[in-house]
């Protein structure tokens, strides 16, 4: 029988600090928003909550402007490198310009999913300040209609860079057609670890998504929350990704 490994005093000690920093993160951050049962009802303060999200909006915006700026100082390099260049540094700076690339592109996309829960949440409270009948703020929707500009101009520049970098022109509402030829001007190495990476956010979602089942009951059962439409969105999900796969079964193992 193998002899399970033991831990370190070293490896111990820095166990149980991770422990307590994070138990300490999780407190901090439940007393700052707020959270609580109050009349068996889910609460926190949304307002709060908002002001943290639209502090990691722009710095997620800042950190893909950045990338973007890297991927094209590197590209700019790459192109003007003469036939006698250093092989070695012909091929750092080819890697270092796809990896700005795939950075850039990133957190375009966590920019996006950022932007558009800032918007949303506003859209919703607006319809309910309309319901209840309460004075509108106007004003303080500015920032919405900003994040939604920088949104679109993000989504040119993305797209300009990329066609610049990889060379192909990709529309604005590609199909999925445009989308696997452009998986295929990937170069191979690429492409393998696109492949490989596809396969296992697949995998995780398949073993994490029943736990969300769970997670949602749970707050059924401790709140007053109407979790079914939770239930709904995370069943479709769970479909889709795994009926998905009749399309790469029927074409990979046909006749």
């Amino acid at each position: 029988m193998k002899k399970a490994k033991q831990l370190t005093t070293k490896q111990r000690i820095l166990m149980y600090l991770g422990i307590a920093i994070t138990s300490a993160l999780v407190g901090g951050l439940t007393g700052f928003f707020g959270v609580g049962f109050g009349d068996n009802v889910l609460t926190f303060n949304y307002d709060t909550f908002m002001v943290l999200a639209y502090g990691i909006t722009t710095i997620s915006i800042v950190v893909t402007l950045w990338f973007m700026y890297q991927a094209n100082h590197y590209h700019n390099r790459y192109e003007s490198m003469g036939d006698d260049a250093d092989e070695d540094d012909n091929y750092e700076i080819y890697r270092k310009t796809f990896k700005n690339l795939e950075f850039a592109t990133i957190f375009y996309n966590a920019s996006a999913a950022l932007i558009l829960l800032s918007i949303f949440g506003d859209v919703y409270g607006f319809h309910d300040r309309i319901v209840s009948g309460a004075a509108l703020n106007f004003t303080a929707y500015v920032k919405d209609i900003i994040f939604l500009v920088l949104l679109i101009i993000f989504q040119v520049m993305i797209f300009k860079l990329t066609q610049k970098i990889r060379h192909y022109k990709l529309s604005a509402m590609p199909t999925i057609k445009e989308v696997k030829e452009f998986a295929y001007s990937y170069d191979e190495g690429e492409l393998q670890a696109n492949y490989e990476q596809a396969f296992l956010i697949v995998f995780n979602l398949n073993q994490f998504l029943p736990i969300v089942y769970v997670i949602l009951y749970i707050l059924a059962i401790v709140s007053s929350i109407d979790v079914m439409s939770g239930f709904v969105v995370t069943t479709v999900i769970y479909l889709y990704i795994n009926l998905a796969n009749i399309r790469f079964v029927n074409k990979y193992f046909r006749k």
